[in-house]
């Protein structure tokens, strides 16, 4: 399943999760907090062809750790490996990795489930992946 929704900024989201709701709810959140592009992806290779299709497209991404055939360390990996400038941030429910530990493996944060809007938007900020950390192009400056 891909869902690939607009809101009208360059910045883009890739998320992945084999389960749909927490897909579902997840996107709605970032969607929320950040007003940026999110694309959606229940299957990990299919973010994998997607991100090789546009090495450029995507700047952030949230995984989920435990997916079938490919797990979100992998997707880390081969993510990166495409992109290195890409940013992904680890969700996941299992206690089993800690935040040193998912920063040895190339995330730039962790992410614990269950979400709720709160922590989204303090993991989105303690990783800088907020609005408040990027810069505001918005503003054209014309000369004076």
């Amino acid at each position: 399943m891909k869902i690939d929704t607009t809101f009208g900024t360059k910045t883009r989201w890739l998320i992945v999760d084999d389960d749909a709701g927490v897909l579902m709810l997840l996107s709605a959140f970032v969607a929320r907090l950040t007003n940026d592009d999110i694309a959606c992806f229940s299957s990990p290779h299919e973010a994998v062809i997607a991100v090789a299709e546009a090495p450029d497209k995507y700047q952030y991404v949230i995984t989920d750790l435990e997916m079938p055939g490919l797990d979100g360390i992998q997707l880390c990996r081969r993510l990166r490996a495409i992109s290195p400038r890409i940013k992904v941030l680890l969700a996941t429910g299992s206690r089993l990795l800690t935040r040193a530990e998912a920063a040895q493996n190339g995330f730039c944060g962790l992410l614990p489930k269950p979400f709720s809007m709160e922590n989204i938007k303090n993991v989105l900020s303690a990783a800088g992946l907020d609005n408040a950390a990027r810069p505001d192009y918005s503003r054209v400056l014309t000369p004076a």
